[in-house]
Formats: C-alpha cells, sequence, structure tokens
C-alpha cells in the first residue's frame, strides 16, 4: 500500500528563489502545502547562478522556513535548469550499410550514441530530441522495418553552458541538500501547460520572466526549435528608472500600476502626471512610450524565432510567464507582427491540485514549481539527524558524589533510598605505600650544594 510522499521542488529565478512543498498520494492527487520565496536580485543573472554564496543563503532561507512552519527536515530537492545559454542545435548522422537491411533498434540506437558524442566548445549536451529520419529517400519518425542501405538521423541536442549545472550543484551542496532530480525548465513547463493536441497541430510557448524570455516551439508532437533570449520584464524596470532617475522599486511600481504593451491613438488621454513622491512627478505619456519601446524590442525578438514556422503553428502562441502580465500584450503583438493566434496562459486550464495557502498563479507564476511537483516521486524529507553525545561511551560521574564530598554541600551523609545499594559512610582506607627511598643528589645538585655552603660561610665569617 502506498504512503504519502513529501516532494519539494526549488526555482532559481531572476529577481528570486522559490521553494514548494507538496504532498503527493497514492492515488496521484497532490496537496500543496507549502510555499516560500526569497528575493535575491544579485544572486541570478539572466537565469544563471551569478553569486554562489548569495544563492547558497537564500536556497538555505526558504529551505529552513519550509522546515519550521511543515515540521520536517528536508534533505534533497528537485531544481529546474533554464538560462541565457540554454538552446537547440540542429546536427545530422549519416549511416551508408553495406547492403539494404531492415532498419533496426540497434542501428536506431547507433545514431544516437553518435550524436551525443558531438561535442560543443564550453558546452554539454542535456538532452536530445530525434526530428525525422531519412530512410532511403523518405522521411519518417518510425525508421524501424524498413529496408535500407542508408539512414541519417536528424537531431536537436539541447545544449548549455557546463558551468550552467555544475553551479546550481554547487549551491545546493553549499545548503547541505542534496539533488533529487534536475529538470530542463522550459520542456517541463511545455509538458504541463500546452495540451497534446496544441503541440501535434503546431504552437509556440514563449515564458516572459524578469531577465529572460524564452520561446519553445512544438509541431507534430516534437520539440523544433527552443531558445532563452537575454531580455525581459526587468528590462523595462531599468530604463524607466534610469530615465527618470528614481529607485529600481518605484520603477516597478510604476510599471505594474500604469503600464501598458501597447496604446492605440484613441486611447489617448489628455496629459496628466503621475505623483511618485511629495515633490516629484512624472509625464504619464511618456512612461507609457518608454514602456511601449521596450515592450516592443521583446516581442520583435521572439518575432524573429517563430516567424519561420509562423505558418505552421495551427494552435497560436501562447503566452505566459510573470512579465506576461502587462496590459495589452496580445494586442500589441497583434499590430506589430499581424500574427491573431495568440493568447495567454498563467497556468492549466484545469487546477490539479488542491491547497488551503493563498497562492495567486498571476503574481507568483507557479507553473514551473507546480511541474516539478508533479513530476518528481522522490521522498524529499527525512527525520532530522540526532546530533552525537559527545558523552557516548564514556563513564559517567555519579551526581550525587564528586570526588569524595557528599554533594550538597551542607556536610551531611545521603541515606540510601529504598532499593538502593546500603554503601558505607567512609569509605574502607586503602593499604598503605612503602615509605620510597630518598633520591640520592646528583654530581651537579652536589657542586651547588657545596657553592651554597661556602657562601653562608663567607657571610658567617665576616
Amino acid at each position: 500500500m502506498g504512503v504519502e510522499k513529501n516532494i519539494v521542488a526549488i526555482e532559481l529565478g531572476s529577481s528570486a528563489i522559490r521553494a514548494i512543498i507538496g504532498q503527493k498520494r497514492p492515488d496521484g492527487t497532490l496537496q500543496v502545502v507549502g510555499y516560500e520565496r526569497e528575493t535575491a536580485p544579485d544572486s541570478i543573472h539572466k537565469g544563471v547562478v551569478y553569486n554562489i554564496d548569495k544563492t547558497i543563503q537564500a536556497i538555505a532561507a526558504v529551505i529552513k522556513r519550509i522546515e519550521e512552519r511543515q515540521k520536517v527536515f528536508v534533505n534533497q530537492v528537485y531544481v529546474g535548469i533554464s538560462g541565457q545559454s540554454l538552446r537547440t542545435v540542429p546536427n545530422t548522422v549519416r549511416r551508408q550499410l553495406d547492403v539494404k537491411v531492415a532498419i533496426s533498434e540497434e542501428i536506431i540506437e547507433g545514431l544516437k550514441d553518435e550524436n551525443l558524442n558531438q561535442v560543443y566548445p564550453g558546452c554539454e549536451i542535456l538532452d536530445t530530441v530525434p526530428q525525422e529520419f531519412r530512410v532511403g529517400a523518405h522521411l519518417t519518425n518510425e525508421p524501424v522495418g524498413i529496408m535500407a542501405d542508408r539512414i541519417e538521423g536528424f537531431y536537436k541536442n539541447i545544449i548549455a553552458r557546463k558551468t550552467l549545472q555544475e553551479n546550481i550543484k554547487r549551491c545546493l551542496q553549499g545548503a547541505n541538500l542534496e539533488m533529487a532530480g534536475v529538470f530542463i525548465s522550459p520542456l517541463l513547463l511545455s509538458g504541463y501547460l500546452l495540451t497534446d493536441p496544441e503541440k501535434r497541430s503546431g504552437c509556440a510557448l514563449v515564458d516572459f520572466g524578469a531577465d529572460t524570455t524564452t520561446v519553445a516551439i512544438y509541431e507534430k508532437n516534437i520539440l523544433r526549435h527552443l531558445v532563452v533570449l537575454p531580455l525581459g520584464g526587468n528590462n523595462i524596470t531599468n530604463d524607466i528608472a534610469s530615465i527618470f532617475h528614481i529607485e529600481h522599486e518605484e520603477a516597478e511600481n510604476l510599471k505594474r500600476t500604469y503600464g501598458s504593451a501597447y496604446t492605440e491613438e484613441t486611447d489617448q488621454q489628455e496629459p496628466r502626471t503621475i505623483n511618485i513622491s511629495n515633490d516629484r512627478h512624472i509625464d504619464e505619456r511618456r512612461l507609457l512610450a518608454i514602456i511601449e519601446a521596450r515592450q516592443q524590442e521583446i516581442l520583435d525578438n521572439v518575432w524573429e524565432q517563430v516567424k519561420v514556422y509562423a505558418d505552421r503553428l495551427l494552435s497560436g502562441i501562447i503566452f505566459t510567464g510573470g512579465a506576461s502580465n502587462i496590459r495589452h500584450l496580445e494586442k500589441a503583438f497583434e499590430a506589430y507582427h499581424h500574427f491573431d493566434k495568440v493568447k495567454t496562459r498563467i497556468m492549466p486550464t484545469s487546477v490539479d491540485y488542491t491547497t488551503n495557502l493563498k497562492l495567486d498563479p498571476q503574481a507568483n507564476t507557479l507553473a514551473t514549481l507546480m511541474a516539478m511537483l508533479r513530476r518528481g516521486d522522490d521522498e524529499c524529507t527525512d527525520e532530522k539527524p540526532v546530533e552525537p553525545d559527545l558523552f557516548e561511551g564514556k563513564q559517567k560521574e555519579d551526581p550525587t558524589f564528586v570526588g569524595n564530598t557528599p554533594a550538597g554541600g551542607d556536610g551531611t551523609v545521603r541515606t540510601p533510598r529504598s532499593g538502593e545499594t546500603d554503601t558505607p559512610d567512609t569509605p574502607e582506607p586503602a593499604d598503605p605505600e612503602p615509605p620510597k627511598e630518598p633520591k640520592k643528589p646528583s654530581a651537579w645538585g652536589r657542586f651547588w650544594r657545596g657553592v651554597k655552603e661556602a657562601a653562608e660561610g663567607l657571610v658567617d665569617d665576616k
């Protein structure tokens, strides 16, 4: 009979580090019982660990709060990999056979192994996605059993800098945590938010984050393209802070309160000012112009990745992520690029978990964390290890007596209680040791003794 498992997942975001714990029941249902967030603006940069020490501190802080509130000890976590260097790279593997044979699983595995041996300087292959196979003159997704003397395998290798995964492992070790599992976050998010019909008919998932924007494109249920763009919502905030000479927090609040990705001429109102503090005001039209200009740049970069597949995206483009909450983002994309099959999806259409917590998906963007909880299957908590007893194995002193002195210090003798062995009030005297023979003085000692006697004799003569 199955038992509940505590699954813990961590998301290393550009603006914050988030941790979540859920109880997975044997029937597959999930109860979210804890969620913690630690702001860490200087620890992660463009999705990559920038400051290891600060990242360790932030991870330790969120895990400690989960442990204290849930009364558990977390020993391992699931974590997702993303970051600016994450992308797909195409690769083709060819094999010429001596004679026509039926393509076997062994031949396909050989092609896959050869593809994995491809070297990318400074990067490593995290995963590989087969696209199609050309068997003879025909393209197919199922080559096994076809007669041919030549085969080509087309792959998309998902690569990233070697330091990306190494630094994450180093941070978890610094926080005394094991890695229960590692996921490629964009693939995990796509599997959670997109439906099978959408991936079969063709769609693009665009995840707008704080420092990065991730584009994943699917067609015929196969990942066709993946890239992480080094642009995000923080670029807009930084523009506002720089131009108006205000703090980052004030700029972020202005973006969230008044920001819009697109403003039509008919929507423009009379010029008005926005009060920041007692004697500081800014022009609203100028603010909107700054926001729209940077947002258009981000959308233009997204379109450059999508336009090659645009006529095959029958299910359109799906926006998600925290930075997709800005108003009129869909309208802006339609106006700039004349593509109207755009929609925003923060969480799946049917919520597949229960919780007593006040979780706001629009504000917290929990989709990636929820996807990790869903995929995780290993128990992530354990009993807190007991600290070793420093006195274990050593004979402890009787608290009644210290040496030969009765406890209490009042001079009275303790009377044994009922059931205790009677102890004599006065310990029996030990056998006296035999007297030791005095040591004979050494030659050096005899010399100094003579000097001392001579000095005393001089004093007496005087």
